[in-house]
């Protein structure tokens, strides 16, 4: 998505964000802590958005968000703010131009950063970095309930933002440039009460097909509604910067 239609989504993403149940912020913390990654003196999160990893903050000297979204950047102003943060910087940026920029960190950390797909990039996100380079992405999003019927449906379609592909790709690349890295993978669990009703609401479209008419029959044989469970899988790598 272009600015505009990052400003826009802004509130919706914020929302999201308040709203899950997945501990990943504290948890790379805390990881990265025992790992002796952390504290370090400067610290960079690009394409930060909404704040999401301000608890690193808590680490470094100098915390520096950086994201082209000024929305974004508002909310995580208010978070910055709520938390009183006194040591956050936040800057309007591009991502291709955080990579040009002269400008180097202890750490540079990115989650869940859209623009951050191709070898080179990372390549230059890691050079920015005088110590360590950490990057976190989703590679899994499944639930028991949805997932199945649109496999059976014929109407999967690969998510690049809840796919291994890329960070394959990025440990690929670092173990052929021979970089020394760590890998960790958390995985967190939600579970939410579904309806048959439901179920035909969001499908209208498949309402007389055979497979969802079966489908339904054999998830609400007896039941009115049931829990549906979502598995979401994180993977961390930490590069070190030779």
């Amino acid at each position: 998505m272009n600015e505009e239609e990052w400003n826009e989504f802004a509130p919706d993403y914020y929302a999201v964000q308040q709203e899950s149940q997945a501990r990943i912020a504290e948890d790379v913390k805390a990881y990265l802590k025992s790992e002796r990654i952390l504290p370090v003196e400067t610290l960079a999160d690009v394409a930060g958005g909404a704040g999401r990893f301000l608890t690193l903050s808590t680490e470094t000297d100098c915390y520096e968000l950086i994201d082209f979204s000024e929305n974004m950047l508002e909310f995580a102003k208010y978070e910055a703010k709520k938390a009183k943060r006194t040591n956050v910087s936040l800057f309007k940026q591009s991502f291709a131009g955080f990579l040009q920029a002269k400008k180097r960190y202890e750490l540079v950390f990115s989650a869940a950063n859209p623009a951050l797909t191709e070898n080179s990039q990372f390549e230059r996100l890691i050079d920015k970095s005088n110590k360590w380079c950490v990057v976190l992405r989703v590679v899994d999003s499944r639930d028991d309930v949805f997932s199945p019927l649109e496999e059976r449906l014929g109407i999967t379609s690969e998510d690049p933002h809840t796919t291994p592909r890329i960070m394959d790709q990025f440990e690929a690349y670092i173990r052929v440039q021979g970089f020394y890295f760590k890998k960790k993978e958390f995985i967190y669990y939600s579970k939410e009460e579904i309806s048959e009703e439901l179920m035909k609401y969001y499908y209208e479209e498949y309402a007389n097909d055979p497979i969802f008419v079966e489908y339904l029959r054999e998830l609400f044989a007896e039941k009115e509604e049931l829990i549906n469970t979502t598995t979401l899988t994180y993977r961390l790598l930490v590069v070190k910067v030779r």
